[in-house]
């Protein structure tokens, strides 16, 4: 899939496309950075009579359309409207009942804690114009890369893994979606997915034979956990809904339905269900080898110390124990039909977001 990132698209791209735009903001007690959602909207380049913005309000119970309110009373905005739930649905619900009034050519989705550069609507909409697309979204760019090991290690996994979701764009599509920019043509579009939030809408537009793909020259800004017990709690759930979405690729597969070429989909359904497993195997293989041969225990520290003794390595090794480990604790919840919560925000990453980085970054 790397080999692949670097190729060419295929596609039949319209520099002069120009479609009107709902961008949908789910909320839920978001008042200490709502106001910096929106402030960082005000930059975005586009036609403004094409353009709306519709605030989905998931009954927060703090000040959060207060704040935007009164926002809105002192920097009024083209074409902003309040969706205001009365009861707490969670996000995929509230969004639904939103996008039943929506007509736009395209919608958008962006979380209030991610933000745009000014021209990511005019690099990304090309890519909508072709026939065959259907949906597409951005790389994940941190605010925060060097602020901790926590962050760092993230760093290196996105870089990684989003050359990935590149390769597999380019080859057909990726289902790997994120809630800081996530695009769709309306055409396309019927429901967000119920299961498996934004990554399931993906899929849903690849099996209605759309592509979906990640776009490599566009992305979003967004603040990562400094903390180990944050990441994991993101983390935890991402793996959830990834190991429920390849599963459904897997049945799909055996009946003979799954749009996603082979050569994606069999290697993505290994690392995210039987990978962890294998993981545990090997360790518990390895361990009664140390046990019985004393000297392939030393070969082994040998070679430990040796990964770890650089840099690279050494953040490839933690970040894959990581993942598997998250993974392997995700498992029973996904064979348990368990779904973890999608709408608590991690209040550490708000309280580390500012002013100062997002006007550093030239974010407001």
């Amino acid at each position: 899939m790397k080999r692949w990132s670097s190729g060419k698209w295929g596609l039949e791209l319209d520099s002069a496309y120009s479609p009107s735009i709902a961008i949908l903001i789910p909320v839920y007690n978001e008042e200490k950075i709502i106001h910096l959602k929106l402030e960082n909207l005000t930059k975005v380049v586009y036609p403004l009579d094409k353009l709306e913005v519709i605030l989905v309000n998931d009954c927060s119970s703090d000040n959060t359309l207060q704040s935007v309110h009164q926002y809105i009373a002192k920097h009024p905005l083209p074409k902003i409207s309040v969706f205001d739930s009365k009861e707490h649905l969670g996000k995929t619900a509230c969004l639904n009942n939103a996008l039943k009034n929506v007509q736009a050519d395209v919608v958008i989705i962006s979380d209030a804690d991610c933000f745009w550069p000014s021209d990511i609507l005019i690099k990304a909409l090309a890519y909508l114009s072709d026939p065959d697309v259907g949906a597409i979204t951005a790389r994940e760019l941190l605010l925060n890369p060097a602020d901790t090991w926590v962050t760092l290690g993230e760093q290196f996994y996105d870089s990684t893994i989003q050359s990935v979701r590149i390769g597999e764009s380019k080859l057909h599509s990726t289902i790997f979606f994120q809630g800081g920019f996530a695009a769709y043509k309306r055409s396309a579009l019927l429901e967000f997915n119920h299961a498996t939030d934004d990554s399931g809408t993906a899929l849903d537009i690849i099996q209605n034979k759309k592509r979906a793909l990640l776009i490599p020259e566009i992305g979003f800004f967004t603040i990562s956990p400094t903390v180990w017990r944050n990441k994991v709690q993101v983390k935890l759930r991402r793996a959830s809904q990834l190991q429920q979405l390849w599963a459904r690729c897997l049945c799909l597969l055996f009946r003979g339905k799954l749009a996603i070429p082979k050569r994606i989909a069999l290697p993505e359904i290994f690392l995210h269900i039987f990978n962890p497993l294998l993981m545990v195997v090997l360790i518990v293989l390895s361990m009664s080898l140390v046990i019985v041969y004393p000297l392939f225990g030393l070969g082994l520290a040998v070679a430990l110390v040796g990964v770890f003794a650089f840099k690279r390595t050494r953040m490839m090794a933690l970040e894959l124990i990581q993942n598997n480990l998250i993974l392997l604790t995700a498992l029973p919840s996904f064979l348990t039909n368990r779904r973890f919560k999608l709408w608590k925000p991690i209040q550490e990453s708000r309280a580390v977001l500012s002013e100062k980085v997002l006007r550093e970054k030239q974010l407001i």
